[in-house]
């Protein structure tokens, strides 16, 4: 009797568990979608266009030199698309186009500085947007939330491509070790 009174034990505490779990996908799936929202929302309002022009100017400052293929693969672009968003940050006095020294037939693109002002002004919304959502947790919160979501960013990484998207208004100088770098030479 003592088993079966277990075993029920046992069912109700999976069952229990389930949907535990079924509301943690809800529930941080809702807020993955409010604090990306509101990121990109507060980064775009300090770009001079909506869309990815926020992402491209803060990939340029991460990777100065960086070619349009490389930038197109951190952005939801097209070739041609990249290449019209590069005439345009171009335009507005935000990106310049090189030779680049890696293979001359590329050109290698960076920011003016124009464009390192407009990029410390969408990294800095995007702080205070991600700063909000952070502050509902104390000191000790953060710091186990921090070890949590490297260690959950680390296994989201597929490949070069995704670490440019995954990172694309990313502050280069808030990581000394970047976990999505980490994951992206652990795959090898």
């Amino acid at each position: 009797m003592r088993d079966a009174h277990t075993t029920q034990e046992s069912m109700i505490r999976a069952y229990n568990l389930k949907m535990n779990d079924e509301k943690l996908v809800n529930i941080f799936g809702a807020l993955a979608l409010a604090v990306a929202d509101d990121l990109l929302a507060e980064a775009q309002t300090e770009a001079p266009e909506a869309g990815p022009a926020a992402a491209a100017i803060s990939l340029l400052r991460h990777e100065p030199g960086m070619s349009i293929d490389q930038l197109r693969r951190g952005l939801p672009l097209s070739h041609p698309g990249t290449v019209r968003l590069v005439d345009r940050l171009a335009e507005d006095g935000l990106v310049m186009r090189q030779t680049s020294e890696r293979d001359r037939r590329a050109v290698a693109l960076s920011l003016t500085q124009a464009g390192e002002s407009a990029c410390s002004k969408i990294r800095a919304a995007r702080g205070e947007s991600v700063g909000r959502a952070l502050s509902a947790l104390n000191a000790k919160e953060r710091a186990t939330f921090g070890v949590l979501v490297e260690k959950m960013l680390s296994t989201l990484v597929r490949g070069e491509d995704h670490c440019y998207a995954v990172c694309r208004l990313c502050d280069e100088t808030a990581c000394k070790e970047c976990p999505v770098s980490a994951a992206l030479l652990a795959k090898g």
